[in-house]
């Protein structure tokens, strides 16, 4: 059962100062910091790239993460592509300056360098080749055949997320969202990132993210999932995925129906016998009272818009025209959601953020995906701050498009 904390936490870790015990994957050198880097923290944070008003917002924010990442750390990364201009300089002059980088991209069916889509992930696998040629180890770059930790087919490598054993002052830090790290996702596609330095949460996705770098499936139902004191996540593949053990279902199951509880969900895609189990369930809570908003994705069924707006919900058009002719539609990436609801005579907070389409298919349950719930009222103000402009732009006619 998705855990519900029972009080608002804080996202923050005591920051270690830099005379400290380097951790096991910092080098004898990096206990002395440059002082830039030295005096740089990371505390909670979420962003969204808004291709309308704030376009490269989590590039940037990578990117400084980046540069205050330093010698003898180790970033990893789990992406479905990489091919961003912002990104890319500072990732290349980490790797130049001592930092470690372990890289896990989608290599499609053959599980081969993808320079069409990755072209930052290509150049990442020469630069770290080049430097093994002269001798230097601890980098290295996995591109996966589909799914990581699923079976070959229409599956991908679908996870978004970022981690720096060391950023500044602070260590373990983690980065979980729904956004492809690349300038024509910048220019066309809303899509958020949370940002926490939890030790725990940083471990166990460090445990998937080896289990990934395999590349092969597990013995079972690769789905895990873990929790801490005010989060949990999930990781996908599920095989299979039922009403049973569906990490969305649990959550929704949490959330304690009537007037009292608001919802609010932005989803890319939203299909399928999974997808209709979760929208029924929604239009059971709307009709006992909730209060549900939705802004649909380009790739949502419509018979999910059907059974959501036949309950009542508002819907919110996902996927707007531009008017330019090189990048003709924003639409939402996001497979985000907050809640509030009463319990116990206690108002809950909630929100989610992950990669983790509402589907069966390879956007979903069969492809690899990470998401992370947050249990305070901090991400929730946040994230329904970040969404926001989605939901107040119009107009919303929920017509079909093409956006790629």
């Amino acid at each position: 059962m998705i855990r519900v904390a029972a009080a608002v936490v804080t996202l923050l870790v005591v920051l270690v100062s830099s005379t400290s015990s380097p951790a096991a994957s910092d080098s004898p050198g990096s206990r002395e910091l440059p002082r830039a880097q030295a005096a740089f923290t990371v505390t909670r944070a979420m962003s969204m790239n808004d291709p309308t008003h704030n376009r490269g917002q989590v590039a940037r924010q990578l990117r400084t993460f980046i540069k205050h990442t330093p010698r003898g750390a180790t970033i990893s990364i789990m992406s479905f592509y990489m091919a961003s201009s912002i990104t890319w300089p500072a990732l290349k002059a980490a790797y130049e300056r001592g930092v470690d980088i372990h890289a896990i991209f989608y290599g499609g069916p053959a599980g081969k360098p993808l320079s069409g889509v990755s072209s930052g992930g290509v150049k990442l696998t020469k630069l770290i080749q080049q430097g093994r040629a002269n001798g230097r180890r601890g980098s290295w770059v996995v591109w996966t055949k589909n799914s990581a930790r699923g079976r070959d087919g229409k599956t991908t490598m679908h996870a978004k997320v970022w981690q720096f054993s060391r950023v500044g002052r602070t260590r373990k830090v983690t980065m979980i969202g729904s956004y492809n790290n690349s300038d024509a996702a910048d220019a066309r596609a809303y899509s958020a990132m949370v940002t926490v330095a939890l030790p725990q949460l940083y471990d166990d996705v460090q445990r998937v993210f080896l289990q990934s770098a395999k590349d092969r499936k597990p013995p079972g139902n690769p789905q895990r999932r873990v929790s801490g004191e005010g989060w949990d996540a999930y990781f996908m593949p599920s095989l299979p995925i039922t009403r049973d053990n569906d990490p969305v279902m649990d959550r929704l199951r949490a959330i304690r129906s009537g007037p009292g509880t608001r919802m609010v969900i932005s989803m890319y895609s939203w299909q399928g016998y999974r997808g209709a189990w979760l929208a029924q369930r929604l239009a059971r809570m709307v009709n006992a009272g909730s209060r549900l908003t939705v802004v649909v994705g380009p790739d949502v069924d419509a018979s999910v818009v059907r059974t959501l707006r036949n309950a009542g919900a508002r819907m919110e058009d996902g996927c707007w025209r531009t008017g330019s002719r090189s990048r003709p539609y924003a639409y939402t990436h996001d497979k985000e959601m907050t809640a509030t609801w009463v319990e116990d005579g206690k108002t809950r907070y909630a929100a989610w953020l992950g990669s983790d389409d509402w589907g069966n298919g390879g956007g979903g349950s069969m492809s690899d995906q990470v998401t992370v719930g947050l249990y305070n009222k901090w991400a929730f103000d946040r994230l329904n701050q970040l969404l926001a402009p989605q939901i107040a732009h119009e107009p919303d006619n929920l017509a079909p498009c093409d956006p790629l």
